[in-house]
């Protein structure tokens, strides 16, 4: 005796005119179940057909995580795979970037923050950071960080240590004071 499964992942993928921007690219595979929305630093070429190793992670992940469907953001929205900080904020980042950030935290239950260490150093890239956290600020209490069994967190998802298993860790640590004032 045999068990056959079926099942369908929508795609949805919103690009610049030109196409040199993606601002989203929505997964879909049981929309009765939770919704996540992922962060990272850029997108490759993954749209409504390819899909890359990332987006594979990201849903498989989530998937065992019980959600039901991801929005994929990301912080530059230029799409590219080798990504040039040389290029002007305009070039990098399109004009709806930052809209499509904030719908999708809004309409999202949880906010995965998973760009990894890219930053650490400064420039470019940590100022975007600031720039993302402070649109997000008013969900705080929804935003996490891809973390592994050992307690580290801040991952990206390609990183061999969470590639096929992540534990969601709070970005912003939960203090007692904000206990009392939630009550």
């Amino acid at each position: 005796m045999t068990t056959t499964k079926k099942s369908t992942l929508k795609t949805e993928v919103h690009f610049s005119e030109d196409s040199k921007h993606r601002y989203l690219l929505r997964k879909e595979w049981d929309k009765r179940k939770k919704k996540a929305m992922v962060i990272m630093k850029n997108p490759s070429d993954a749209d409504d057909m390819i899909l890359d190793v990332t987006t594979l992670c990201v849903i498989n992940n989530l998937t065992r995580l019980d959600f039901g469907s991801v929005d994929i953001v990301n912080m530059f929205s230029r799409v590219d795979t080798k990504l040039s900080l040389k290029q002007s904020d305009e070039e990098l980042i399109g004009k709806e970037n930052d809209e499509y950030i904030k719908k999708s935290a809004s309409d999202s239950d949880c906010i995965i923050i998973a760009w990894g260490s890219v930053g650490k150093n400064g420039g470019k890239i940590k100022v975007r950071q600031q720039e993302i956290l402070k649109i997000l600020d008013e969900h705080k209490d929804k935003m996490y960080e891809i973390g592994d069994s050992t307690g580290k967190k801040g991952f990206h998802p390609l990183a061999p240590q969470v590639r096929h298993s992540w534990e969601l860790k709070e970005l912003y640590e939960k203090t007692e004071e904000n206990s009392e004032e939630d009550k």
